[in-house]
């Protein structure tokens, strides 16, 4: 089968969409299919190379070919961007038997639509969300990525969605038996509340544990505001994912005091490292189970967040929760919700 994944955006932005379109086109592909990715634009490297740029950024085996709608960045324009993809990105994808859309777009496509929702980011703009709406509704089918994101879309849009997880490239990740006293923050927007995580080993270092926190992110003034002065914090900007996954391998923890959160790839390869997680309610619960392979804390209280990480210390429940958290990612593998996807598109019919 011909399948092609979409970025409505940027396909170079290093972030959760581009790591699913990455790990389910290889999944695809292993199960013997033909993957291109389409993208409205790119940035950072030249077009020849930027299915190499992909696939070092995602830590694939083999190239995936990029397809740009644009030859060069562009600032983003919304109107331009809907204008481009009914255009010049229908005359591309009239050629596949399937194409997975991330990024609600409006294309001419009359065979299979299947859309992911990763979560919500127009509410405000009434004009947009009625386009959505009807978007939308012309897929054969939405996959939404957690349970509690599948119900914020039902009432959003009307649709029962599929709720099928984020795909999980297992082979990267490694697990380590010897830990440093390093507590990890993946995130640097204000929604990932990295004040909160400050202030949590600030608490623990006070009652004598020497934790460090390795923050993890985009250089931002949030980040840099909440760890000035702070000489037990240490600030990793624009990491390779090899680079982050040594650092997540050779942690004791991650802690994510996030407000919002669709599911979190943070989350996931953490597990996959053996590393439990510390996490706010944000993080849905078929993720993170309390007392399994991490805590959940009901509150954005630091002390909170302390005492759920002191509980992974004590009487050796590190290394039960780090065991449980490797079994758990187990089931996120990409080969295995590619073949969902493949099941999915193969008991759809076209509604264009």
């Amino acid at each position: 089968m011909k399948i092609a994944i979409t970025r409505r955006e940027y396909i170079t932005h290093l972030d959760g969409v581009n790591r699913f379109i990455a790990n389910l086109a290889e999944g695809l592909i292993k199960l013997g299919n033909t993957v291109k990715v389409v993208t409205w634009s790119f940035y950072g490297t030249e077009k020849d190379e930027i299915g190499k740029f992909f696939k070092d950024a995602h830590m694939l085996e083999e190239e995936v070919e990029v397809i740009p709608l644009n030859r060069a960045e562009m600032k983003l324009n919304w109107a331009k961007i809907a204008f481009d993809w009914f255009t010049k990105g229908s005359e591309i994808l009239k050629d596949f038997d399937a194409v997975v859309i991330n990024g609600i777009v409006p294309i001419r496509f009359k065979k299979t639509k299947v859309a992911v929702n990763h979560g919500f980011t127009f509410e405000a703009n009434k004009f947009y969300t009625l386009v959505a709406k009807k978007l939308y509704k012309k897929c054969d089918k939405v996959v939404c990525v957690s349970k509690r994101l599948s119900k914020e879309f039902q009432e959003f849009s009307g649709i029962e969605p599929e709720v099928i997880p984020l795909p999980l490239k297992l082979k990267n990740f490694k697990v380590k038996k010897d830990r440093e006293d390093v507590i990890v923050h993946i995130g640097t927007r204000d929604v990932k509340n990295v004040d909160i995580s400050v202030k949590t080993v600030e608490i623990l270092r006070n009652l004598g544990h020497n934790f460090r926190l390795v923050v993890i992110g985009a250089r931002t003034s949030h980040v840099l505001n909440a760890s000035a002065g702070k000489d037990f914090v240490d600030l990793k900007f624009n990491l390779s994912e090899k680079e982050k996954i040594e650092i997540l391998s050779s942690s004791k923890a991650l802690i994510l005091p996030s407000s919002y959160e669709t599911f979190s790839y943070a989350v996931l390869e953490a597990l996959a490292c053996g590393t439990p997680a510390i996490v706010s309610e944000a993080i849905p619960d078929e993720v993170v189970i309390n007392g399994f392979n991490g805590f959940r804390v009901r509150s954005f209280n630091p002390d909170d967040y302390a005492k759920a990480l002191l509980k992974i210390f004590e009487n050796d429940e590190w290394y039960r929760i780090s065991k449980n958290a490797v079994e758990f990612s187990k089931q996120f593998d990409h080969i295995e919700i590619a073949k969902r996807y493949l099941s999915l598109i193969s008991t759809s019919g076209s509604s264009s």
